[in-house]
């Protein structure tokens, strides 16, 4: 699923937090929106996901070649991992991953079974097979943020969009988890979004990075092009290379 981002802009009061962002991101990709914080990253992300709303009149968002720009976040189809995890304490692990699958209407709706076999599969996906009739007070916050990463993708999203999603881990949870969410992703090819304040993480995990800093987009490209050739200064003293 492709991502086109055509001339988008958002304000809070007086505050403008996104000035006129174009970005395309290719089907299967995996980009990490980098920045100081205030940059507009997380706006950007909520916005892609129908979390929050362009400025009325400013720009558009397509998926795939269509128009989404107007459309909710379930329409969309987006799959949104919070830092903070957002599971459901009274649930189970299974129960969890399984919400987004039970609370579809009509026909759309999996059944039991199906619904059963995707919850025991996701476990696999996760490693965390087992697990399933543990609560989330009985987990780590790394196995925590992998049954919300689960949660996301049972309803099949178009696009999954992580805010900062192992910001509250420890760093070796988080150097382990990084490795785990590569690998994840060369499987399942979900085009991925991730917001982080983290050079090291965006550069390890991403396939391409965004730079954004007081609402722009300052420069986008692969890990390689943007410690090799920044664009400007900003971006050259943010990464701490030197401009050729």
């Amino acid at each position: 699923m492709s991502i086109h981002i055509h001339h988008i802009s958002k304000t809070f009061g007086s505050f403008n937090a996104l000035k006129n962002v174009d970005l395309e991101v290719k089907t299967g990709e995996l980009v990490a929106l980098l920045g100081p914080s205030g940059s507009g990253k997380t706006t950007l992300l909520r916005i892609i996901a129908g979390l929050e709303f362009a400025d009325e009149g400013a720009g558009s968002i397509e998926f795939h070649g269509r128009d989404v720009t107007h459309r909710t976040a379930y329409e969309r189809k987006a799959g949104f991992v919070f830092q903070n995890y957002a599971l459901f304490n009274h649930m189970t692990v299974a129960e969890n991953i399984a919400f987004g699958l039970r609370v579809m209407k009509g026909a759309e709706r999996p059944s039991r079974e199906d619904i059963d076999r995707s919850v025991t599969e996701l476990l696999r996906r996760i490693a965390l097979e087992g697990y399933g009739q543990r609560y989330p007070s009985q987990l780590s916050g790394g196995q925590k943020q992998r049954v919300a990463l689960a949660r996301a993708l049972a309803v099949g999203p178009q696009v999954l969009l992580l805010d900062e999603p192992f910001g509250a881990l420890d760093a070796k949870v988080r150097k382990t988890l990084r490795k785990w969410l590569r690998q994840f992703h060369d499987e399942t090819r979900v085009t991925t979004l991730f917001v982080t304040h983290d050079q090291d993480e965006a550069f390890e995990l991403a396939d391409r990075v965004v730079i954004l800093n007081e609402g722009h987009i300052q420069q986008v490209g692969s890990p390689a092009q943007l410690r090799e050739n920044p664009t400007n200064e900003f971006v050259a003293d943010f990464l701490d290379c030197v401009m050729i």
